[in-house]
């Protein structure tokens, strides 16, 4: 079988990070048994590079309708426009398609001429961008008459297009969709959880590290983690891994801090890797923008999650659905909340090290313990990727076999609840 893999931002280079979880589906759906053939900015299709790699195509379009630039907004229709001729050539090829961000793969994949089952999955910019622009009805409208099965990447941003389109379609994108967080790479995160296991956490004798891996735009609210630093007690320094058009702004905020905040830039898979590995604390310190746009689920949070490291996030969007499967959840854009719960995860992390006794008490909001262990196994392509199989088969025949993760190979096929919404993340 041969399914095309359309989507906008793809990886560039080996460990390029822009894009990882496109490659991480298409891989999947190769160790599936399917050809695929992959259409993607860089990938097939000539594209601007700050349209979708430097903040985000979102970020892009609408700094270009709010400071009037024209040319950006050319280069986005310009881009949309190729990637539509080029779906309709491809298509004829393909025995199904699937599409990563409703606009403009899933609008192209959706128009193409050739009628072959198609996935259509929604990240979060792609909604709320639509949502603003009076583009979401018409849209889901085009999946639903083309009977796509859509995806969203979480919970929240579900409701948020069911509830801003009219009821009669809304019951159809309900019965044609599910919520699901893209994956982790299954064997690099077995290979973070080993290299944390053999070392303690932190290392004698070092500060704490503190980890931000985002992009460098509003949505992040990296600032924020920066102004935490503040009012931290522990010696513990934070790391900033990322880039993007905020990063002269934030490094001077971050000048009063010394060596205590340290930038480091884009980093490749290993380079993420071997952070991750070293890190006490992962921050996701993610803020709503005035215009209503809120985080998804972020895919640092899932690796933080999936390796063992501390979470600490702010109890917005798909975030939120991360409390009751261990995340320390915090307001949004309150600094002071956020620096309290890092010296508790830290406390918690330092007694654990030291073998002390210390009484735990769960919430899904402001915990600073676990509420429910999360199994690795949930949050990897090999259990992510079945539940898009099942979903994607409900029309029999056509979507890739699904294959078994390392953990239930030797005991038969995997066992996924798919989310509907009440599970948001499948158990394998």
């Amino acid at each position: 079988m041969r399914v095309g893999v359309v989507a906008t931002s793809y990886p560039r280079w080996p460990g390029d990070a822009a894009g990882g979880f496109v490659a991480a589906h298409a891989s999947y759906l190769r160790d599936a048994g399917a050809a695929v053939d992959l259409l993607a900015a860089g990938h097939g299709l000539p594209a601007t590079p700050g349209l979708f790699f430097a903040g985000g195509a979102p970020e892009a379009i609408e700094t270009a309708l709010a400071s009037g630039r024209p040319a950006a907004l050319a280069s986005a229709f310009g881009f949309s426009a190729r990637m539509l001729a080029a779906v309709a050539w491809r298509a004829r090829r393909w025995d199904a398609v699937a599409a990563h961000w409703l606009v403009p793969s899933a609008v192209a994949a959706a128009l193409a001429p050739r009628r072959i089952p198609l996935l259509a999955i929604a990240h979060g910019g792609d909604v709320h961008l639509l949502a603003r622009a009076r583009l979401l009805t018409p849209v889901l409208a085009l999946l639903a008459a083309r009977d796509a099965r859509l995806v969203f990447a979480s919970d929240q941003l579900r409701r948020l297009a069911l509830d801003a389109i009219p009821a009669p379609l809304a019951r159809r994108i309900a019965a044609r969709s599910i919520v699901q967080p893209m994956g982790v790479d299954d064997m690099r995160t077995a290979a973070v959880v080993r290299r944390r296991a053999t070392r303690p956490s932190p290392p004698a004798g070092e500060p704490p590290t503190l980890v931000v891996m985002a992009r460098l735009v509003p949505i992040k609210a990296v600032a924020t983690a920066i102004e935490a630093m503040a009012y931290v007690r522990s010696p513990a320094r934070l790391v900033i891994a990322g880039d993007g058009p905020l990063r002269t702004a934030l490094v001077a905020q971050a000048a009063p801090h010394g060596e205590r905040v340290r930038f480091v830039g884009w980093l490749d898979s290993d380079q993420r890797d071997a952070l991750l590995a070293r890190a006490a604390i992962v921050l996701v310190p993610s803020s709503p923008l005035g215009d209503g746009r809120s985080e998804g689920t972020p895919l640092a949070a899932l690796e933080a999650l999936a390796a063992g490291v501390p979470l600490v996030a702010s109890a917005t969007g798909g975030l939120l659905e991360l409390g009751s499967h261990g995340a320390t959840l915090v307001p949004s854009g309150d600094p002071r909340a956020l620096a309290v719960a890092i010296d508790r995860v830290l406390d918690r992390v330092l007694d654990r090290v030291l073998g002390r006794t210390i009484d735990v008490v769960s919430s899904a909001r402001s915990s600073d313990a676990p509420a429910r262990a999360l199994p690795i196994a949930a949050l990897g392509w090999a259990c992510v990727g079945v539940a898009l199989d099942r979903h994607w088969s409900r029309e029999p025949g056509y979507a890739p076999g699904p294959v078994a993760s390392p953990a239930t190979q030797a005991s038969g096929p995997a066992a996924v609840a798919i989310s509907v919404p009440a599970q948001v993340i499948p158990v394998c």
